[in-house]
């Protein structure tokens, strides 16, 4: 049976994460209903990643097989969808494609802002005092790495491996707003928003630079600094095999 790869946006405020969960709203339920509807079968599609409650996405892939031509169908398969998710692309697939397991490098954005705004108040977090940007960014070159990011894991499961490869971690300028840019093969449970509550804590000189070095080093989540809020972060893009590098500048 051919397999799809979908990408979607969606607005994570509304849902409580991605997984489907009982008596709960979550994307992955919104989409599993929005495509049996349209394609007129049972679908269960498998995302690239399972993003928390409040946490969005500009770039997330899912998958699932089916028979029916799902590119000719996207536009009753949005029209059914709520409007705060959307389904950009969906294509055609090689056999056994699965958008979890394939999956190469995943890029996350988390976006800080200096006040109070309405306009962006469900995707950033207001952040006072304003932290040095200097001061985050030179924590933030003792990351990236391949090692054991378990100091910045969320309760990771019984022998789940806390390794992963840790490729960019950058805070990009963006008028008044910073992004922080983070880029690995896999990310942890709350991994990106503990690492940038961590740098916040250099930012704000409670901590120097350099003990982001010695936080990895301790592999112990009590030594990192907190998780932040949800509502700043984003996956915006997912690379598989072929796709080049996935270090160009996300849009």
């Amino acid at each position: 049976m051919p397999f799809w790869k979908l990408v979607l946006e969606y607005e994570g405020t509304d849902f409580a994460g991605w997984q489907v969960q009982p008596d709960a709203r979550t994307v992955q339920g919104e989409l599993n209903r929005a495509l049996s509807t349209v394609l007129r079968e049972t679908v269960r599609v498998t995302g690239a990643g399972r993003t928390d409650a409040g946490v969005h996405a500009l770039g997330q892939v899912a998958s699932f097989s089916s028979e029916v031509d799902v590119a000719a169908s996207l536009r009753s398969i949005n029209a059914v969808l709520p409007d705060d998710v959307i389904v950009r692309e969906a294509v055609a697939a090689r056999d056994d494609f699965h958008a979890r397991r394939d999956a190469v490098r995943r890029h996350y954005r988390y976006r800080l802002h200096p006040g109070p705004t309405a306009l962006e108040r469900r995707t950033c977090l207001v952040v006072r005092p304003w932290p040095d940007l200097e001061a985050m960014r030179e924590g933030a070159r003792h990351l990236p790495g391949s090692r054991d990011f378990v100091s910045f894991a969320s309760s990771p499961e019984p022998g789940e491996s806390t390794h992963c490869v840790l490729e960019r971690v950058d805070i990009i300028e963006e008028g008044s707003t910073w992004n922080v840019e983070v880029t690995a093969n896999r990310f942890l449970r709350k991994m990106v928003r503990t690492l940038v509550g961590t740098l916040l804590e250099v930012g704000w000189g409670n901590r120097p630079p350099e003990w982001i070095r010695d936080v990895i080093q301790a592999r112990d989540r009590r030594e990192a600094g907190p998780v932040i809020a949800p509502q700043g972060l984003f996956l915006v893009r997912v690379d598989y095999p072929g796709e080049g590098t996935g270090m160009e500048e996300s849009a």
